[in-house]
């Protein structure tokens, strides 16, 4: 039971290390620890949710910091991250495969006003990570945390803008060693990273609602830079 308390589940050494084996740090440990608890017991006491991306805290302040009125969110996986990007952000575009979380959120969008979201529900694959993908305009944010996480990334290559960001949400899952769509996910961003220079930066932190270390993986291009001819 102690064990069970210290560590959550068989996948990690403790709540504080992500699926790899990654310690959030000490610091990161006393800033986030009892956010993550305390919105984690009021989602189990009273059913709250709150209006955030369940990401990384660390991610979610850098975020807030990039987005600006004039930038395009791509969202593959909904919920209150989507109330969150459409605040930050001048347009957001999410993509939803179930059903009845869909119809949920898109209450939560009428009810708040919120007129800058294009939501879509898709519930067969290739709608799914087809969404957006000829899209003339790109986007500056492509959040990956839903279903089908490889062939999302995959479709985020092609759409991210110069300076943008690809987030891939729990990069640490499938770590077993058995494999799974996570690792495959994982490769093709790397790959992505590499191809274009990118710095690509893994946080380990806690999440909203969360009482386990989670990592992501953030990728950012770098930023069009003007050419003259001499």
């Amino acid at each position: 039971m102690l064990m069970r308390i210290i560590a959550g589940d068989h996948y990690r050494k403790t709540r504080w290390h992500d699926e790899k084996g990654n310690f959030t740090g000490w610091k990161t440990l006393a800033l986030h620890s009892l956010p993550a608890f305390w919105t984690a017991a009021l989602r189990v006491a009273v059913g709250y949710r709150p209006e955030l991306p369940w990401i990384a805290f660390s991610s979610i302040a850098r975020l807030q910091k990039f987005l600006t009125p004039e930038s395009r969110v791509l969202e593959f996986g909904s919920g209150m991250s989507t109330l969150w990007y459409a605040r930050h952000a001048g347009q957001v575009c999410s993509v939803e495969d179930h059903r009845g979380w869909y119809e949920r959120v898109e209450q939560l969008i009428q009810r708040r006003g919120l007129r800058n979201v294009e939501y879509r529900l898709a519930e067969q694959r290739d709608e799914y990570v087809s969404f957006k993908r000829d899209d003339p305009t790109g986007f500056d944010l492509i959040m990956v945390d839903g279903k089908f996480r490889s062939e999302c990334v995959r479709s985020a290559t092609s759409l991210l803008r110069p300076g943008g960001i690809l987030y891939l949400d729990n990069s640490d899952k499938d770590s077993s060693g058995r494999g799974g769509d996570m690792r495959l996910a994982e490769e093709r961003a790397l790959a992505f990273a590499r191809e274009r220079n990118a710095p690509a930066a893994y946080v380990t932190d806690f999440a909203p609602t969360q009482l386990l270390a989670c990592q992501g993986l953030m990728i950012q291009l770098p930023r069009a830079t003007d050419k003259t001819t001499h």
